[in-house]
């Protein structure tokens, strides 16, 4: 052993303890276990715990144990071992404490960086729990540094990711590394704390032209619970932070000018996508951390000067390490393909479907294809000044000048508050390069395609993208928003494009869940998920957001949400379903319509002056509009050629409620709950039976259209699920029907 010792290169094990748990003996024992014959201990114990101190002198008698005030974070510490270890053979191994590695792990490690020639390498990471699921294989980034973990939580350990292979960066939990390429690359960034010290290290190395290489026959279990043991960080903001930073500091310079209008184009994306979602925290945490570089301009690029010595390698062959597209939406497609999903993604509605994407993308390219055919002459030529519809000022400024001033120039002149569009109009100049007709044109196109966006959100709950998209395909036939443009009706054109998020936030905030897995559908009407306080409040405030848009160009969209979440109540009572979760769809829809009433102040203010219903739902007509029942249905409000096609859908609507079982009924139920009221109410309304007036018929119209679309989804859904199976009966043929009539 003693020969083996002295032929064996030394490897020193770098562990960085803070405050352990009873875990932390699984840990040491690990190390004791190690069967690499020249292996040396060096535990950095933060903190001054002279207990877990001790606790490791107990179980490793020779190693080397220094105590360090404080806890600067992971790499700042992981650094000591510069000073403290002097030469440059041999390797250092960083470790977690929460990593209790196999008794072959280092040597296999060592085996491997020999064998491959790299200057990094890593193991196999599984649960802690469960030895079963993988947890990491390595880690791929995109162009702009978003992190692919590569595998998908809960996914089993099935030797599909056990050859050795090259890999952009490996966790920090574990990495061996050649202690002379560590001590060239200057060891870890002391500037990034707990999130990304290994994506900055690992993205060095290869500057160096050294090898990142994972080595799947070393393994080690590991914890990975940081939020629980550090809850006093913003690890959501520090991530996105050092994401950033490792972007500026280590990309190549033309490729990093090349790749900013990118990052500022997605980062805003995902900004105003996360608002809409539910997910505001990443998107806000990801657009300030871009903020962020300004004011740290210097120190990046004081960094930059000190890796540019490291820059070996030309950045274009980097990129070709870097994974193409989005890490994310790699993440995703990888899931669908696996057909897993995590149960706490199942909870929130984010559900991946099992269909493959590229019937899905062609379906989706139809829909938008044709939505853009019957548009051309708006895109080519711009639209008409048809009633509401008239041209925009010429220049966002005076668009601004107006909100801000308070006076209006109609007639003789008054003050009062101009509406909140106004600002957001303006606001929204810059995505058409201060072009006003071309926003004017975008701002039209946009909310349809937006509305379709929003129905996809919506028919998640479903579960299945087939669904999902024949869902979309009777919203998008749906002639609404085609006569809503014709007659020159933006508040029409905006209740098509918000009503559906508002809907599905309403949805997500109440709890209704995308059933995780194959649910049992006896007497499972609802399925309810958990939804944290946190959560929650990020999706009532995009709702509010929402809300707060829409109601800037149609006030009569808060009547409808408030309206469709009752509506939503009462189907669920009949159907003896979740009646609480109802009720919180039916608060949350209140919150919204009162926070977007904040936001749109001091306009919203004018609205409950003199009449307030008159400020809500317009101004009063001479008489009944009598538009009759079958233009209503079929939403004939202005020139809609073929409309009477879009009856087919209540045929749909009829067969969903007959043949859709379990969950599914209940929401075949909800939409065709949606279809009757509004249907109803938009008749009343037309022949002026009503007690109160209404908003106009278009507005009114829009949760039919929605429920049309629910139930459309629905009967797509019973076919591939309900029937499945099933014997043959009266439900084969009335499903049939409804799906042909689809």
């Amino acid at each position: 052993m003693d020969v083996d010792a002295q032929l064996a290169p030394p490897v020193v094990a770098v562990l960085v303890v803070h405050e352990p748990g009873d875990w932390f003996d699984d840990v040491l024992a690990g190390l004791a276990a190690q069967d690499y014959p020249n292996l040396k201990v060096l535990a950095l114990v933060t903190g001054n715990d002279d207990a877990t101190a001790a606790r490791v002198s107990e179980t490793l008698p020779t190693a080397f144990v220094r105590a360090l005030p404080g806890n600067p974070g992971f790499g700042a510490t992981a650094n000591e071992v510069l000073r403290l270890v002097e030469g440059e053979s041999g390797f250092f191994c960083f470790l977690h404490d929460d990593v209790a590695l196999d008794p072959s792990a280092v040597r296999m490690l060592v085996e491997e960086l020999y064998r491959s020639n790299a200057g990094i390498v890593g193991p196999k990471l599984v649960e802690w729990d469960d030895p079963g699921a993988l947890q990491h294989v390595g880690l791929a980034i995109d162009h702009l540094g978003a992190v692919d973990a590569i595998v998908e939580p809960g996914e089993r350990d099935q030797e599909q990711h056990d050859a050795v292979r090259d890999m952009f960066a490996l966790p920090s939990a574990c990495l061996l590394t050649r202690a002379d390429l560590f001590r060239a690359l200057g060891g870890f960034d002391p500037a990034i704390e707990y999130h990304g010290e290994d994506i900055d290290l690992c993205w060095r190395a290869h500057l160096s032209g050294a090898r990142v290489v994972v080595v799947p026959a070393a393994r080690g279990r590991h914890r990975e619970r940081l939020p629980e043991r550090r809850p006093d960080i913003n690890h959501v903001s520090m991530r996105a932070r050092n994401r950033m930073r490792a972007f500026a500091t280590v990309s190549g310079g033309w490729r990093a000018i090349a790749r900013l209008p990118i990052l500022v184009f997605t980062t805003l994306a995902e900004l105003v996508t996360g608002i809409f979602t539910g997910r505001s925290a990443e998107g806000v945490a990801t657009f300030g951390a871009l903020l962020g570089l300004v004011p740290r301009l210097p120190s990046v690029l004081k960094r930059r000067s000190m890796i540019a010595s490291l820059r070996v390698v030309p950045d274009g062959e980097i990129a070709e390490l870097q994974i193409r597209g989005s890490a994310r939406r790699n993440a995703h497609r990888r899931s669908r393909e696996m057909g897993g999903h995590s149960s706490a993604v199942a909870s929130f509605g984010s559900h991946l479907p099992h269909e493959g994407s590229a019937g899905i993308i062609g379906a989706w390219a139809a829909v938008i294809a044709l939505a853009l055919l019957g548009c051309r002459e708006i895109i080519t030529d711009g639209s008409q000044a048809v009633g509401q519809m008239l041209p925009f000022p010429s220049g966002a400024g005076s668009l601004l000048d107006s909100y801000r001033s308070g006076w209006w120039d109609s007639g003789l002149g008054t003050t009062a508050a101009h509406p909140t569009a106004f600002a957001l109009i303006a606001a929204a100049a810059p995505i058409a390069l201060g072009k006003m007709a071309l926003l004017h044109t975008l701002g039209i196109v946009g909310s349809v395609i937006i509305g379709y966006i929003g129905m996809w959100r919506l028919m998640a709950v479903l579960g299945s993208s087939r669904s999902r998209m024949v869902a979309v395909a009777a919203y998008a036939a749906v002639p609404l928003p085609y006569a809503a443009i014709g007659t020159g009706r933006w508040g029409v054109l905006a209740a098509y494009a918000i009503v559906p998020w508002a809907l599905h936030a309403v949805r997500r905030v109440s709890g209704w869940a995308v059933p995780a897995s194959a649910v049992s559908d006896a007497g499972a009407v609802d399925i309810v998920g958990v939804v944290t306080p946190g959560e929650r409040l990020r999706l009532s405030a995009g709702l509010v957001l929402a809300l707060g848009i829409g109601l800037a160009f149609s006030p009569g969209i808060v009547l409808v949400l408030v309206g469709s979440a009752l509506v939503w109540l009462l189907a669920t009572a009949l159907m003896r379903g979740s009646v609480s979760t109802a009720a919180v769809a039916v608060a949350a829809s209140v919150v919204g319509a009162v926070g977007a009433f904040v936001l749109n102040m001091p306009w919203s203010v004018s609205l409950l002056g003199g009449d307030a219903w008159d400020g809500v739902v317009g101004v009063p007509l001479a008489g009944p509009r009598d538009i009759g029942l079958l233009d209503l249905a079929r939403f004939g409000i202005g020139p809609a050629p073929l409309s009477i096609v879009t009856l087919a859908l209540y045929v749909g609507a009829v067969t969903s409620v007959l043949v859709t079982q379990g969950w599914r009924l209940g929401w075949a139920g909800r939409g065709a709950s949606l279809v009757v009221t509004f249907l109803g109410l938009a008749v009343l309304d037309d022949v002026g039976s009503f007690p109160v007036r209404l908003p106009e018929p278009g507005v009114l119209l829009v949760p039919v259209a929605v429920g049309l679309a629910i139930t459309a989804g629905c009967t797509a859904a019973a076919l591939s699920e309900d029937l499945r199976g099933a014997r043959f009966g009266v439900r084969q043929p009335l499903t049939l029907l409804g799906v042909v009539a689809v």
